[in-house]
């Protein structure tokens, strides 16, 4: 939400400004209080504060409140302080108390599409430093649109147009697609701190699978459009991502082989030590994941996965208490046949 800030002890709600253009899709706020405006402009940061008041702008505002700076601050001054006046900074400006309503809406006008003007330098020149997977990961935080998903809420669908990359900043997430008799098949398990949805570079690509959380889930997505200008202005970026999409693929192809020729015991294992990380971690709260969904990613059925977990068990390899799994021996567990 993007605010201009009227700070007055006059009210200027008389101002017709959604005549402008520019202005109808603006939030006003008229204050008088210097302590009402601190805060304001510390929680809400407005593009624009108009100061007509009788307290000065003092340095000790701006070291009270450094987002100053870097907002745009027009004064409203007297024909006699003309000559007189100086700019605090570069974004400091002024407007004669004779002005009339078309002066000041054009006034404004002007320095909004100036403050546009810089925010759309400013966010091209940061996304030409985004060199790699981490940097982008750190860009799509910063700028990115936050979402949150309760436990089994569908996030995308298979066979639908997507436009969106999207960031998990905590939670779990599985994707999966429909065999021909109707039966989930998963396809990937993401957790904190990895991509989803990298399924093309061309303008909203198809979704092949649906994405689904395991668990309360936050993400972060940057749309598609903004990804490959992003992948456009940034060569580094394109050889790393070409690079981790070559690992994956990779890595799928070691899965397959797994899944057709591996034992049900190896399948089980292999499965069990993805979650590795997670499992031996001493505050970990359990596997989110259903018996049914390990077997899906195991490839084999619920009762065969049952019964390899049992197996286990009695090796003391793992431990099992209710729905949680725990690793005793991940040495012994990468070494099954």
């Amino acid at each position: 939400m993007k605010y201009v800030v009227f700070f007055s002890e006059k009210d200027f709600s008389s101002f017709k400004l959604d005549q402008s253009a520019v202005l109808k899709d603006w939030h006003y706020a008229y204050i008088n209080s210097l302590k009402i405006l601190r805060n304001f402009i510390i929680e809400k940061k407005p593009e624009l504060i108009i100061w007509k008041h009788t307290t000065k702008i003092s340095s000790e505002l701006f070291n009270l409140t450094p987002e100053l700076y870097n907002t745009q601050l027009l004064s409203i001054i007297s024909e006699e302080s003309l000559e007189t006046w100086q700019p605090i900074h570069s974004k400091h400006h002024y407007l004669p108390d004779s002005f009339s309503t078309v002066e000041i809406l054009n006034k404004i006008d002007a320095l909004l599409c100036l403050n546009n003007e810089e925010i759309i330098e400013s966010e091209k020149a940061q996304r030409g430093l985004i060199s790699n997977i981490e940097t982008l990961k750190n860009y799509i935080k910063e700028k990115g649109e936050e979402l949150t998903w309760h436990k089994n809420k569908m996030i995308f669908r298979e066979n639908r147009h997507s436009s969106f990359i999207y960031l998990l900043n905590n939670g779990l997430v599985k994707t999966s697609r429909m065999d021909q008799l109707g039966k989930e098949l998963i396809t990937g398990i993401y957790r904190n701190n990895e991509l989803l949805g990298l399924y093309g570079f061309q303008k909203d690509p198809i979704c092949p699978e649906t994405a689904t959380t395991l668990e309360a889930t936050k993400m972060y997505r940057i749309l598609y459009k903004d990804f490959k200008e992003i992948l456009q202005e940034n060569p580094g970026l394109s050889l790393d991502l070409a690079q981790h999409l070559t690992d994956t693929v990779s890595r799928l192809k070691s899965q397959l082989l797994e899944m057709a020729y591996a034992s049900v015991l190896k399948k089980t294992s292999n499965t069990i030590l993805q979650f590795a990380d997670d499992l031996q971690n001493p505050d970990f709260q359990g596997l989110k994941i259903s018996r049914t969904d390990l077997a899906s990613i195991a490839g084999i059925s619920p009762e065969s996965f049952i019964r390899s977990l049992s197996c286990l068990k009695k090796e003391g390899i793992i431990s099992i208490k209710g729905k949680n799994i725990n690793i005793l021996n991940s040495e012994k567990l990468q070494h099954i046949t």
